[in-house]
C-alpha cells in the first residue's frame, strides 16, 4: 500500500476531516488551536519514503515586519527541538514544519497524531509572541522570551 494511502487510512479511521488532493498526494487539515486557528499540509513523498507536515496561519507578516520576524524565528529555531518556523520572504507567509523519515517502514497513528500536533502546538505557543512583536509591544528578543516566560 502507497505511503498516502496509509495516510489516508490513519485520518480516516481515526474520525479526522481533511481533504486531499490524491494526484499531488497532499492532504489538508483545519485544526483549532488556542490562540488561533490553524492549516495542515501533509506532504507525502513516495520516493524519499518521508512525510512532511507544514502548519500555517491566514495571517501574512507585513513587509516592514519580516527582517524582525526573522530574528524572532531564528530564536525560537535555536532552541526547538522537534520542527522549526521558516517564513517566505516575498509573501510574508509563515509557516511550522515539521518532518518523519519513514525508510522501510510505514507511519504509526502516534506518529502521524504528533507530527501533526507538533506543528500546531509549536506555532501555538509562539503565536502570541509573534502578535506582540507584529503589534510593536515587542522587540523580537522580548518577543521569544514572553513565549517562554522568561520575560521577567
Amino acid at each position: 500500500m502507497s505511503l498516502f494511502r496509509v495516510l489516508y487510512e490513519i485520518l480516516t479511521q481515526n474520525g479526522w476531516e481533511f481533504d486531499f488532493d490524491n494526484k499531488n498526494e497532499i492532504i489538508k487539515l483545519e485544526i483549532r488551536g488556542i490562540n488561533t486557528d490553524f492549516y495542515a499540509f501533509l506532504l507525502v513523498d513516495e520516493e524519499q519514503e518521508s512525510l512532511l507536515c507544514n502548519t500555517h496561519i491566514k495571517q501574512k507578516i507585513p513587509p516592514s515586519k519580516r527582517l524582525e520576524v526573522c530574528d524572532f524565528m531564528s530564536r525560537v529555531n535555536y532552541e526547538l527541538a522537534n520542527g522549526n518556523f521558516e517564513m517566505d520572504m516575498d509573501n510574508g507567509e509563515i509557516r511550522y514544519r515539521t518532518y518523519l523519515d519513514l525508510a522501510d517502514a510505514e507511519p504509526s497513528r502516534d506518529q502521524v497524531v504528533n507530527i501533526v500536533w507538533n506543528g500546531v502546538l509549536g506555532f501555538d505557543t509562539y503565536y502570541p509572541g509573534l502578535l506582540k512583536l507584529i503589534g510593536g509591544d515587542y522587540n523580537a528578543e522580548e518577543a521569544a522570551a514572553f513565549c517562554t516566560g522568561q520575560d521577567n
